[in-house]
């Protein structure tokens, strides 16, 4: 099985690790395995032709633009409107924002953590809130006994329990996404059927191809579902890049200190206000007083989202630079079915 990377560096003990690897190798798995469909695993980038291997960063706005109601709103029903694959926590003093904290992060992390322990969940939970101190029926619900359930057990208490979970769902913390449109599997069931050519329509539009696999009406689908349909139409074999997930890019818009201009994206000069981290799937802006953007203070979090950019990356390379087994019509080769069968006893 690929050793997944770690886009976070707390999935600790081993275990937790090898849990996140194997959910993550089931999407491989899946989609690697569709007929006719471009998309494979990342084992086949190890093989192609040295020098070959390309990526191709797709990037959208982080605001729902399918919320039809006000940046209050937007920030107070989450799990209702923030569908971008990114969703946000804001935290006020006195009625000011005080901070605001993004993350793209998704449930399967922490429900690795989950799988292995309760101690192991806590931990990886202060790596990120570092004065967090959940209790078990906070992470799991009333009734729960974590310390005498199942590994799968937990991880599906953990599960079900999230938005309810006051470490994630906003009423002290936010640790990953909860939305329902925000899964890693609704990820992959675009990449994966987008990856399959159609040439029945344009490629711009193969997303209303898709069913309910592509929201049409949102800013990250279509982008996505466009840029896959792309490559695969230029007989590209293409994944997801390594460590699979979203990314949080960079904040758009003009920013002043008072009257000084600032650049927000820029960590050695803009005085720890904005900083991104887990490999992107987290960012907290702390906007001090004085703080502006486009010549407005900073008063929501939708508002910024507004101005935020986030990517997905994925990874390609000419079919004929692949190695035979992962090409498109290759979906029931030996060696293709040794790489799918890897990990599925993890």
């Amino acid at each position: 099985m690929f050793s997944y990377l770690d886009p976070g560096g707390t999935l600790k003990p081993a275990a937790a690790l090898a849990k996140y690897r194997q959910l993550m190798h089931e999407q491989f798995r899946t989609h690697a395995k569709k007929p006719k469909s471009a998309f494979t695993f990342l084992e086949a980038f190890l093989e192609a032709a040295p020098g070959k291997t390309q990526e191709a960063a797709v990037q959208w706005s982080a605001f729902p633009i399918t919320a039809q109601v006000t940046n209050d709103k937007i920030d107070a029903q989450r799990f209702d409107f923030q569908d971008e694959y990114v969703e946000w926590r804001v935290e006020r003093t006195a009625g000011k924002v005080k901070q605001i904290t993004f993350t793209t992060d998704f449930l399967e992390y922490y429900e690795a953590l989950a799988s292995v322990g309760f101690a192991q969940l806590v931990a990886g939970i202060k790596a990120v809130i570092p004065a967090a101190n959940p209790k078990a029926e906070e992470l799991f619900g009333p009734g729960f006994t974590p310390d005498t359930s199942s590994a799968e057990g937990r991880a599906a208490r953990f599960r079900a329990f999230a938005q309810k979970n006051p470490w994630n769902n906003g009423t002290k913390g936010i640790l990953c996404l909860g939305q329902q449109f925000n899964t890693l599997s609704a990820l992959f069931n675009l990449v994966g059927p987008a990856a399959i050519v159609n040439n029945t329509v344009p490629a711009g539009a193969i997303c209303g191809t898709m069913g309910g696999n592509c929201g049409q009406n949102r800013n990250s689908d279509p982008s996505i579902a466009t840029a896959v349909q792309n490559l695969a139409r230029a007989n590209r074999g293409l994944s997801l890049r390594d460590p699979a997930g979203i990314e949080i890019v960079s904040l758009g818009g003009i920013w002043k200190q008072g009257n000084t201009q600032i650049d927000i994206n820029d960590k050695a000069t803009n005085s720890g206000i904005w900083a991104i981290s887990r490999s992107g799937r987290r960012a907290v802006l702390k906007p001090p007083a004085g703080l502006t953007v486009d010549g407005d203070s900073v008063t929501t979090g939708a508002q910024i989202a507004n101005r935020l950019r986030v990517q997905a990356r994925v990874i390609w390379a000419a079919e004929a630079d692949m190695p035979e087994w992962s090409r498109v019509g290759q979906e029931t080769s030996t060696r293709l079915g040794e790489v799918a069968a890897a990990g599925a006893a993890t």
